[in-house]
């Protein structure tokens, strides 16, 4: 039964994974699937407790647990330079933070481990970083600087909420030259024991998928449109600045563990374990 039942997969309702999941709403996967939204902390909840088969997780989730995960392979959500919806927003400029706590968005776990990283490795700060529910304009109030991700984060820059805008991605680019993995799209592994046929279609359907949104971008053409509220030309700006490979980006994903392993956020630089999508069937790499 369980090979019939749909599969869970998670679903991220921030405009960088709209082009995706429009994209695979075609696929056919043995059994269907059922989509389950959520953001991304909650999502890596729910993929680590069994609720899901697979998700579109944060980075670091992977990193924390790597024993209990797999990874679909050659796709994820990366920047190489700006990313446009990570942003560190502040009342004065990056270099001037007062060493006062700094508010952070409760719906992100990789990106709260990427500031804190930047703020120690490139300034050499160690602000405590409090997570907070609180709306971007209420946390400025309070706070000298607040980390939003996703749709919030692209309000607060559509908006010009803060009188400085610190863009995570390209900030990150600037240190290290690399690219920056902000998700994976992750397996879980009790899952993969009992429904590898559907995990298999899945992963093909999601390299196809990321195939035909990637060739839309070239062509500057955007079919999946994107919520109303995000100005046109930011919106195709935003689509040109998103990479769903994770070729080269594999180098800027590796130096992000062994810098969070560095700050004591994970036990140990994982390796990297895919699903291979093989003739003869469905392996593990």
């Amino acid at each position: 039964m369980a090979g019939r039942s749909p599969l869970r997969v998670g679903r991220i309702p921030y405009a960088n994974l709209v082009p995706i999941f429009h994209a695979l709403g075609s696929s056919v996967v043995p059994g269907g699937l059922d989509f389950v939204d959520g953001h991304p902390s909650d999502l890596n909840r729910r993929l680590r407790e069994g609720e899901l088969d697979l998700s579109p997780s944060s980075s670091i989730e992977y990193a924390v647990r790597p024993e209990q995960y797999l990874l679909c392979p050659g796709v994820s959500v990366a920047s190489r330079s700006r990313v446009m919806s990570v942003l560190l927003l502040s009342n004065g400029p990056l270099r001037a933070l007062p060493p006062e706590p700094i508010a952070v968005t409760g719906n992100s776990d990789t990106s709260v481990t990427l500031l804190e990283i930047l703020l120690r490795e490139t300034l050499g700060r160690e602000n405590l970083l409090v997570r907070t529910e609180l709306p971007p304009e209420e946390a400025l109030s309070r706070f000298p600087a607040y980390l939003a991700i996703g749709d919030e984060a692209i309000r607060a820059a559509v908006r010009r909420t803060a009188a400085h805008t610190t863009d995570l991605g390209e900030w990150w680019r600037k240190e290290t030259g690399k690219p920056f993995v902000f998700a994976l799209w992750i397996v879980n592994r009790k899952a993969w024991e009992t429904r590898r046929r559907p995990l298999t279609r899945f992963a093909a359907a999601l390299l196809d998928a990321k195939a035909s949104v990637q060739a839309s971008i070239r062509r500057r053409e955007y079919p999946w449109g994107g919520p109303d509220w995000i100005p046109t030309g930011f919106r195709e700006e935003y689509w040109q600045c998103l990479s769903y490979d994770l070729e080269e980006e594999t180098e800027g994903l590796s130096l992000f563990y062994r810098l969070a392993e560095k700050i004591g956020r994970i036990p140990a630089a994982p390796p990297l374990r895919f699903l291979e999508i093989a003739h003869g069937g469905p392996v593990v790499k």
